[in-house]
């Protein structure tokens, strides 16, 4: 388990996103289907990923045996990987709201 499997996930993640895509382009599932069901893959590898990184420090910090753990180690890069591909839609989705931090819009300039 020494092996990271990036390319693989990404490759795996990034062709059920864009199926899930085309279903919505195909109106077989909605956009909000879509989105939900991404944001729960979000949460999913979040929450493992967080929990297990959670338990390794604990682990560390306490000094307790490698051995048991370092699989766990494996699970949350793997994890983190998921989770930092699917965060990227995520931000792509929320733009405009990010830009709204960030740039003042017209209709609140003029009604000042």
């Amino acid at each position: 388990m020494s092996n990271y499997n990036f390319f693989i996930i990404f490759i795996i993640t990034l062709a059920c996103y864009f199926l899930s895509l085309f279903l919505v382009k195909i109106k077989k599932i909605n956009l909000i289907q879509h989105r939900r069901f991404w944001n729960l893959i979000l949460l999913i590898s979040f929450l493992a990923s967080c929990l297990l990184g959670l338990f390794l420090a604990f682990s560390i910090d306490n000094q307790l045996s490698l051995g048991w753990y370092l699989p766990l180690i494996w699970y949350h890069v793997e994890f983190g990987i998921v989770m930092a591909l699917v965060s990227i839609f995520h931000f792509i989705w929320h733009i405009p709201y990010y830009k709204s931090y960030f740039f003042k819009s017209k209709v609140s300039s003029e009604t000042k």
